[in-house]
């Protein structure tokens, strides 16, 4: 008998997914990936970018019947996940797994919610949705770790939102498979630039996965796509697609962020802060700060003075700079009015980054960093290797995850709803559903 190709093992593998039969860990993983995508989203609501992709979603897409979130608007499917994709991912304050080197999250959570219209009547709508964003998670992060090089996340976000979507209508694992084949020839074809160019783009997984929607949406009427693309091994490794499916769902790796910037920067935030407390000393006690990472890190603008918030997400220097001079919580989330900033321009340009031979081999599975700090005194203050909060080796408790959502949502959201929407997430937990849509109107 043949095997079956790789992306028909990985939709068939989807499409039997058990709801209502997850293991508790990976249900409440699920669980806590909403939570963080819904914080990030609503934080990210009113950032100019996203309003331009939320009125640009409606013209290209229309009004339907799906919920753009915390605007009060329904539009169609397409519309719905570009505008919660870009909310999500503007503040680069969304989820993502260490192995795929992304964002998931972004396109999973808002692909699932676009297609709940599509569940049947009577069913365990909690449950099928949890299980899509499973589903979700599972697939976009395989496809990422089948390429052969790094690629951003908008190169296979489409995967994760055709499978997250497909779960939910049922869509037979040889449409499925044609999809992913579909869209493997239509995604966004990215360079992996976004750190260095600061645009709204960033990872174009708004757009890409739209396209996995689209892809979705032509398997199903018969269009066909190269579904065997997946196993030819100078475009991907079938192997690594396909290693360990069926054991413990990816979605468990999930890391979440306490700050509103790329991952890269993290350890740094984590090792200066550490020895800030170690230490006590303040920010003019500082002559200048030393972070030794590894060479992914340089692919980041690192900018002393970026222009833009985007910039100021993808820029060791700022970000350590102004978790210097403002405290932490001046990351959760960044202001367009601290940009220009006279103390954290000065202290950033204090601020260097360097190659670390013996951090290099921890990366991708780690992203950890060592932060030297010398003060004023001449005396030199130098952290352990550091792996920055919220890796599934140093979680965040879901207590920590509702104080971020707070702390994140204050500007966007009144009390009373952020009560409204943390108590609809509780609910969803206990199988019901209802209250988050009505959270998230």
């Amino acid at each position: 008998m043949t095997a079956p190709t790789a992306s028909l093992a990985l939709a068939q593998h989807i499409q039997g997914l058990r709801a209502g039969a997850l293991n508790p860990s990976t249900r409440e993983a699920a669980l806590r990936c909403v939570l963080d995508v819904v914080c990030a989203a609503a934080a990210g609501f009113n950032d100019p970018g996203v309003v331009a992709a939320r009125d640009t979603a409606i013209a290209l897409f229309g009004h339907g019947t799906c919920g753009i979130w915390f605007s009060g608007k329904m539009a169609g499917a397409g519309a719905s996940l570009m505008a919660n994709s870009s909310a999500t991912a503007a503040l680069d304050l969304d989820d993502g797994c260490r192995m795929a080197r992304g964002h998931p999250g972004a396109a999973a959570i808002p692909a699932a919610w676009a297609m709940l219209h599509a569940l049947p009547k009577g069913a365990q709508a909690a449950e099928e949705f949890l299980t899509a964003i499973i589903a979700g998670y599972e697939a976009g992060a395989r496809m990422s770790m089948g390429r052969l090089s790094y690629v951003p996340s908008g190169a296979w976000s489409p995967y994760a939102a055709i499978a997250a979507a497909g779960r939910l209508c049922r869509s037979p694992p040889e449409v499925m498979a044609q999809a992913f084949g579909i869209a493997a020839q239509c995604a966004p074809a990215l360079p992996g630039l976004a750190g260095l160019m600061g645009s709204d783009v960033k990872e174009g997984i708004p757009w890409g996965s739209v396209t996995g929607l689209a892809a979705l949406r032509l398997a199903q009427s018969g269009f066909t796509g190269p579904a065997q693309i997946f196993d030819e091994p100078s475009i991907f490794a079938a192997d690594r697609i396909l290693d360990g499916l069926g054991d413990t769902p990816l979605i468990e790796q999930t890391y979440f962020k306490p700050f509103a910037c790329c991952r890269h920067i993290h350890a740094p935030l984590a090792a200066y802060l550490g020895l800030s407390a170690q230490y006590g000393f303040a920010p003019s006690d500082v002559m200048a700060v030393e972070v030794h990472t590894y060479r992914a890190t340089f692919n980041l603008s690192n900018l002393p003075r970026p222009r833009t918030l985007v910039e100021a997400q993808y820029s060791v220097p700022y970000c350590v700079a102004l978790c210097a001079v403002h405290g932490p919580q001046a990351l959760v989330p960044m202001a367009a009015a601290l940009l220009g900033d006279a103390g954290v321009s000065a202290f950033a340009l204090r601020v260097t980054v360097q190659h670390d031979p013996q951090i290099e081999p921890l990366f991708p599975s780690r992203s950890p960093a060592r932060v030297v700090v010398t003060l004023r005194d001449g005396s030199r203050l130098a952290s352990e290797v550091t792996d920055p909060k919220g890796d599934p080796m140093t979680p965040l408790s879901w207590q920590e995850l509702e104080g971020k959502f707070l702390m994140a949502t204050a500007k966007a959201l009144q009390p009373a709803r952020q009560v409204q929407v943390l108590d609809a997430i509780r609910l969803l937990r206990d199988g019901d559903i209802a209250p988050l849509r009505e959270a998230l109107r």
